[in-house]
């Protein structure tokens, strides 16, 4: 049991959408009291019906509506000051509204930790919550909803996360070791990264390769790498954010972009990127945190990146037309 003073670490969960369902199904295995915040359908089903989880052996699972408590809007009274830890698990375009939600519901020593795609989320988190209350963070499982309350966990990954510079919050502290020990219990593989900028650009290097690329042309991962044109593609939008990376200070020594995009496409080839759900379901995607940081960083460091602007136009508008079809 994990616990914090005697007590059930208690976590809510924002944003349930593949990944927050992932999350959801493996610490129900847990003592953990939870919280999830959804909207819609999907909230609808996992506070009535529950979850359906099918695991990385392709076994299903149930999780019952009265492991968690589902709620959505206006926080109610009694979930005020309540929670240990808020993971952030929604899309880019809410980190807004859910660090609102976050700051209402956690305890004045609480953990949020931010595990979306993309850069500037932490920086969000602590505007609203202060830096001493937020760990930036990231997640390389791979997670498929296929319906309302049903979630397929398709690739073994790790949770990472990290100091934010000038926080106090450093693996030592007792925080931090119970948000660690809860989620290896859960068989979320937490692993404990000691820079945040090189953590969170290291995903986003491989992001903004596969994610627009896989979601204009409709093809799981696989296929950037059977296709020599968009492998090809894939490479150059990612070495050319790696030049704004660099400008930033980051440490790329270690990081060679061809070894890693081709190790990230085999381990994931059957998967539908996070980016292709979206545009298949006609929701809004996170290519602003992704290309979208690329192109707004370069202009700063006077860096072109033509790549990462036409994935970024050709994303916004398939957006677009699917609001408007």
């Amino acid at each position: 049991m994990c616990c914090i003073g005697g007590l059930i670490l208690r976590i809510a969960i924002l944003g349930v959408g593949s990944i927050g369902s992932l999350i959801a199904g493996q610490l129900a295995k847990t003592d953990a009291d939870l919280l999830l915040y959804t909207r819609g359908a999907n909230g609808e089903v996992l506070a009535t019906n529950g979850l359906l989880f099918t695991n990385l052996e392709g076994d299903v699972e149930h999780y019952p509506a009265d492991r968690w408590v589902v709620f959505e809007g206006e926080i109610p009274q009694p979930l005020f000051s309540c929670v240990d830890v808020a993971i952030i698990c929604g899309k880019s375009n809410t980190t807004g509204t859910l660090a609102a939600v976050a700051e209402e519901m956690m305890r004045p020593d609480a953990i949020a930790i931010s595990i979306q795609n993309g850069l500037g989320h932490s920086e969000r988190l602590v505007g609203r919550l202060g830096r001493h209350r937020v760990l930036a963070g990231c997640t390389t499982h791979g997670a498929m909803r296929l319906g309302h309350g049903e979630v397929t966990w398709t690739g073994r990954g790790a949770i990472r996360m990290a100091s934010l510079f000038e926080s106090e919050l450093v693996p030592g502290d007792l925080r931090v070791m119970d948000l660690i020990q809860i989620l290896d219990e859960a068989g979320l593989n937490p692993e404990w990264e000691f820079d945040a900028d090189e953590m969170l650009w290291h995903k986003l290097l491989l992001n903004v390769a596969i994610n627009p690329l896989a979601a204009i042309c409709g093809v799981r991962n696989g296929e950037l790498l059977a296709q020599p044109e968009l492998h090809e593609q894939a490479l150059s939008a990612m070495l050319e954010a790696a030049q704004v990376a660099s400008a930033e200070g980051v440490d790329l020594s270690d990081f060679d972009c061809f070894t890693e995009l081709n190790r990230v496409l085999e381990a994931t080839a059957a998967n539908r990127c996070s980016m292709l759900q979206d545009v298949m379901a006609g929701r809004v995607t996170e290519i602003d945190s992704l290309c979208g940081e690329v192109v707004r960083r370069g202009e700063e460091y006077g860096i072109a990146t033509p790549l990462n602007q036409q994935l970024l136009t050709l994303v916004r508008g398939i957006e677009h037309s699917t609001k408007t079809g």
